[in-house]
């Protein structure tokens, strides 16, 4: 049996390594301490830091594909399509002044033994008013494919424990950069102001930065809010989770829900869970709320600062016998009420795989 000596280069990781060899990781571990010295050895699901060189076994590229598509298959037992729409809409009173539909289809496939997940973005659409913020959106649309092509360690109540292909993201961002920087969407605000422009980079040197940023990226974003956290109503809870994000409206302004969890209805095959956030209002300094809506709002709105709300409901449809999420909505509303509203509506449905 033939091997070839891989030298480990930085940004490598033992998935980049796999895919980019047509091997799976358990292939890639198996072969190579097989072949390499005790010291040498590769244990868990990371490359060693001393490790210069991994062995590799040599195969025709027919061979690979085969033993890559059977591998993944036994690797990723569960396999789903998603199709999601997102609706993000700003009202200044009931007036709309911003408007943004996106689509995405997605493949999720699990690990159901291990607690792995890995998603892939599959297709990306949009429309967005005003019509000149589209240049923003494909300046970064290419770094949105490589940050969606993610694979999760997930934690036993199903919430999101670790990025495991972390550092093949990160290098994938590295190589991003200089499109971004010279892209028509940079140029313009680079003309308008170089500071904002050097922000953008700087924003997402932040974003990359480590394994916890890039995972608090993922607990933003509406579809992995929906798939990986722990909704289950049948489960019992010493106490009620509490959501804590910042405000959309305001700057540096820490907002914390108390979700409630129940079952909607339930019959042989299928359950549907909602889940309820309460706004802890007594978390909030409310002065602070009034004196930024005075510099950012007033001056537009002309109407005074009235009362701070924030509405959170999601709603999933599970598969008993798969676990599977067949369908699912979410509402997130947070308003100054009577004055201004940012709306996001979300909607996930499964296809056909």
């Amino acid at each position: 049996m033939g091997f070839t000596k891989y030298e480990i280069r930085r940004g490598d990781t033992l998935e980049s390594i796999a895919e980019s060899n047509k091997l799976t990781v358990g292939e890639v571990i198996d072969f190579h301490n097989l072949h390499c010295g005790t010291t040498n050895f590769i244990i868990g699901n990371k490359l060693p830091i001393h490790l210069q060189y991994l062995f590799l076994e040599e195969k025709s590229d027919e061979e690979k594909e085969k033993a890559l598509a059977d591998a993944e298959a036994r690797e990723y037992e569960q396999k789903v399509r998603y199709r999601c729409e997102q609706f993000n809409t700003t009202k200044l009173e009931d007036r709309i002044s911003f408007h943004c539909n996106t689509k995405k289809e997605y493949t999720v496939e699990r690990n159901l033994l291990e607690g792995r997940a890995k998603i892939k973005l599959k297709e990306y659409l949009y429309k967005i008013n005003p019509e000149n913020l589209s240049l923003a959106i494909e300046a970064v649309k290419e770094l949105e494919f490589d940050k969606e092509n993610v694979i999760f360690d997930l934690n036993k109540d199903n919430t999101i424990k670790e990025v495991a292909n972390f550092s093949e993201i990160k290098e994938k961002w590295e190589r991003f950069k200089p499109k971004l920087a010279s892209s028509e969407f940079y140029r313009q605000v680079e003309k308008i102001n170089s500071k904002a422009a050097e922000d953008i980079i700087k924003g997402g040197g932040l974003e990359f930065e480590s394994e916890a940023n890039l995972r608090k990226t993922y607990d933003k974003s509406l579809l992995y809010h929906v798939l990986f956290n722990d909704y289950d109503a049948h489960k019992k809870r010493k106490k009620n989770d509490i959501l804590k994000f910042n405000s959309q409206i305001f700057v540096n302004i820490p907002v914390e829900l108390e979700l409630q969890h129940s079952i909607i209805k339930e019959d042989d095959y299928f359950v549907e869970y909602r889940t309820v956030g309460t706004l802890l209002k007594d978390k909030i300094d409310h002065s602070v709320l009034e004196d930024q809506y005075n510099k950012f709002y007033k001056p537009i709105i002309e109407y005074g600062f009235t009362e701070y709300n924030y509405d959170y409901r999601i709603r999933r449809m599970i598969d008993k016998k798969t676990g599977v999420i067949v369908n699912a909505s979410a509402l997130m509303k947070e308003e100054v009420k009577n004055n201004y509203q940012f709306i996001t509506q979300f909607d996930l449905k499964q296809i056909e795989y």
